[in-house]
């Protein structure tokens, strides 16, 4: 059971990021006018594509491996706390990978959307993440 957990709070992540992902290029990405910028806009859903091939590599390589060390050192209550806080600290430093610091500044972005869009995908993960351990 514990292999299909792991594979079915892949698949959730893997959602949960690219809705977040999209989710923000809709809200503060829309407003970016220029060319320079590929976003959903520019590259319709090449960008979507790119989000979710991004985020299915991300559960194997990031978030798997820490939560697995982390509930090695800690109890589950406390790993599933560090999960939401880090999601939400992932969208402020993925808000400000994906958007130059002079659009931010041009078009007044807002990096608070990114933190609560992906801590909101934080909590759905956890919340899932302790619906299967209750099924387990």
């Amino acid at each position: 059971m514990r292999v299909v957990k792991h594979i079915m709070l892949w698949f959730v992540s893997t959602i949960l990021f690219t809705l977040a992902t999209f989710g923000l290029e809709l809200w503060e990405g829309n407003k970016i006018s220029t060319t320079e910028y590929y976003g959903f806009q520019n590259i319709g859903f090449v960008f979507i594509f790119l989000a979710f091939l991004f985020s299915a590599v991300l559960y194997p390589i990031i978030i798997f491996p820490f939560s697995w060390v982390v509930r090695m050192i800690a109890n589950p209550l406390i790993s599933r706390i560090m999960i939401l806080l880090l999601s939400g600290i992932g969208g402020y430093v993925f808000f400000y990978k994906a958007y130059d610091e002079r659009f931010i500044q041009e078009y007044h972005l807002n990096s608070s959307i990114a933190i609560i869009l992906f801590g909101i995908a934080g909590s759905i993960y956890v919340l899932v993440d302790y619906y299967l351990d209750q099924r387990s």
